[in-house]
């Protein structure tokens, strides 16, 4: 095993365990608001059109790729990025270091799949 794969393989460890626990938690909170135990005795609500649609972005979208990651690590990369850029900019107050942290997953995905259809396009698969 050469050097590259061995890069590869690590990316690729990396991002599945990094991921899979993101998205173990991502679950987990999302259940308990949606139980409303996380809310309080009335549970979940939303006031305005813009808190459905952060809610949508974060927790639901990065649920979905990083489920989508597991087969399609480019498209499910794209999307955790894309939906959390997209949160980002409606919620520049969430952009801090923890909440940036979020995006690791996502970035090693990207790299793994962008490295994955470059090795197919030169015939090394």
């Amino acid at each position: 095993m050469n050097t590259a794969d061995r890069f590869t393989r690590g990316l690729t460890w990396g991002a599945r365990i990094s991921g899979s626990l993101l998205l173990t938690f991502l679950v987990f909170m999302l259940g308990g608001h949606l139980t409303g135990d996380a809310n309080g005795p009335n549970g979940m609500t939303f006031t305005t059109a813009r808190d459905v649609l952060a809610f949508a972005l974060f927790p639901v979208c990065t649920i979905v790729g990083l489920a989508l990651a597991y087969k399609w690590e480019l498209l499910g990369g794209a999307v955790v990025l894309v939906s959390m850029a997209v949160l980002f900019l409606m919620r520049p107050d969430l952009f801090n270091f923890p909440f940036i942290a979020l995006f690791l997953p996502a970035v090693l995905y990207l790299v793994i799949g962008w490295m994955r259809m470059q090795s197919k396009r030169t015939g090394n698969v």
